[in-house]
C-alpha cells in the first residue's frame, strides 16, 4: 500500500499546478520547463499538486504522460479531490468519461456535454492503479505540498500507509454515524428534495438549508482525506448559498491559509486568476495578488481548467487560465502559454 505522506525530491523542483485533462497544455508547459518526455529527460523533478483529471479533453493521456515521467524518476504527485472521487467510484462534474455516463456543465445557463476522451476497461485499470498509489502529502525541510489543505491534526490522524478509497471510506462511515443520532441526513434528504436534489442551477433555493451545511461541514472537516485533498469548509450566511460544480451549496471554502505560519505549503485546488478578479466569479484568492503568498501558503493552480468553458463559448487561445509551473526555489512561475517567468512575492 503507498505511503501516505511522502518525502519530497532533493534539491530545486517544478511544482506543477492542477492539470484537469489539459494534455496540450501540459506538454507546452513541460517544453518551457525543458522537460523532454520522449527521451525522459527533465532539467528537475516535477512535482504535480493534484487534479491530473476531468474537464478537459484527455484526461487519460495526462495520466499516461505523468506515469511515462514516473517511472523514469522524474515526477511525483499528490492526490486531489478529482483523483479521490475517481478512486471512490464517485460520479461528479466532469468525471464522466471515466464512468461512461452523459456529463456536462451549465455554461451560460444551458448544458453543454464535456468534450473529454472516454476511458475504455483497460483505461479505467491503469488509472486506478497509478492514481490509487499517490501519497496525500509530500514535504522536506524547506517545503512542503498537499492539494487543498495543510492539517497537522488530520495528517497526524492518518496512518502511515493505507488505500485512499478505503481509508476514506471508514472516515465517512464514522462521521454518518455521528450525523445519524442527531437526525440529520433525514433533515438534509428533505431539504436537497423540495429543490430538484440542488442540481438544477433554475431551481434556486429561497432559504438556507441548514442540515445540509450541516451535513456537508462535518464530511469535510472531520474526514482527514477529504480535508487534505478538497479543503476546509465553513457555513455560509442565510442567503449566501451559490450555485458551483454541478449543484447549489451552503458552505464555502475556508481561507485557512490566513491563520498559517511555518513551513513554505504550496496547494492547488483553488482555481486562482492570472489578473485581476472577474467580478461575480469566486476566488478565494482575490484578497492577495496574483502571484503573492499568503500566510506562508500558495497557490499554483491558475484555473487551466476552466478552458471547457471558454472553449464551450467559442474561444480559442489566449485563454484567461493557466497551466502554470513554479519553479522552487527561484519562486518563479512559468506558464504555457506566456513567454518569460513572473516572480512569486512574500
Amino acid at each position: 500500500m503507498p505511503r501516505l505522506v511522502d518525502r519530497l525530491p532533493d534539491g530545486p523542483l517544478d511544482l506543477i499546478g492542477d492539470v484537469h485533462g489539459e494534455l496540450e497544455a501540459l506538454l507546452a508547459l513541460l517544453g518551457r520547463l525543458g522537460v523532454e518526455p520522449e527521451r525522459r529527460r527533465a532539467q528537475r523533478p516535477l512535482v504535480f499538486v493534484g487534479d491530473l483529471i476531468d474537464r478537459g479533453p484527455d484526461s487519460v493521456g495526462v495520466v499516461q504522460l505523468f506515469a511515462h515521467l514516473a517511472d523514469a524518476g522524474l515526477a511525483v504527485a499528490v492526490a486531489g479531490n478529482h483523483e479521490l472521487n475517481l478512486l471512490c467510484g464517485e460520479p461528479k462534474e466532469g468525471n464522466g468519461w471515466f464512468f461512461g455516463q452523459p456529463d456536462g456543465a451549465w455554461i451560460d445557463g444551458h448544458h453543454h456535454p464535456f468534450a473529454s476522451r472516454p476511458a475504455d476497461a483497460a483505461d479505467r485499470a491503469f488509472l486506478r492503479a497509478r492514481l490509487g498509489a499517490l501519497p496525500l502529502a509530500l514535504r522536506r525541510d524547506d517545503l512542503q505540498v498537499v492539494h487543498a489543505c495543510w492539517d497537522e491534526a488530520a495528517i497526524a490522524a492518518l496512518p502511515a500507509s493505507g488505500e485512499l478509497a478505503a481509508l476514506s471510506a471508514g472516515y465517512a462511515a464514522a462521521i454518518d454515524e455521528d450525523l445519524r443520532r442527531r437526525g440529520i441526513p433525514e433533515q438534509a434528504q428533505a431539504e436537497r428534495a423540495a429543490f430538484a436534489g440542488l442540481r438544477d442551477p433554475r431551481c434556486v433555493p429561497d432559504r438556507h438549508l441548514s442540515a445540509v451545511a450541516i451535513e456537508d461541514v462535518a464530511q469535510q472537516r472531520d474526514n482527514p482525506v477529504k480535508l487534505l485533498t478538497s479543503g476546509a469548509e465553513v457555513e455560509v450566511g442565510p442567503g449566501d448559498h451559490f450555485y458551483v460544480g454541478g449543484k447549489w451549496r451552503f458552505v464555502t471554502r475556508d481561507r485557512w491559509w490566513r491563520r498559517r505560519e511555518g513551513r513554505p505549503t504550496v496547494v492547488g485546488h483553488y482555481w486562482r486568476r492570472r489578473g485581476a478578479p472577474i467580478p461575480g466569479k469566486v476566488d478565494l484568492w482575490d484578497d492577495v495578488g496574483p502571484f503573492d503568498w499568503s500566510g506562508g501558503v500558495t497557490c499554483v493552480d491558475y484555473s487551466v481548467g476552466r478552458r471547457y468553458a471558454e472553449r464551450l463559448r467559442g474561444r480559442a487561445a489566449p485563454f484567461d487560465g493557466g497551466l502554470a509551473a513554479l519553479r522552487w526555489p527561484e519562486q518563479v512561475v512559468v506558464f504555457d502559454d506566456r513567454d518569460g517567468a513572473v516572480p512569486m512575492r512574500a
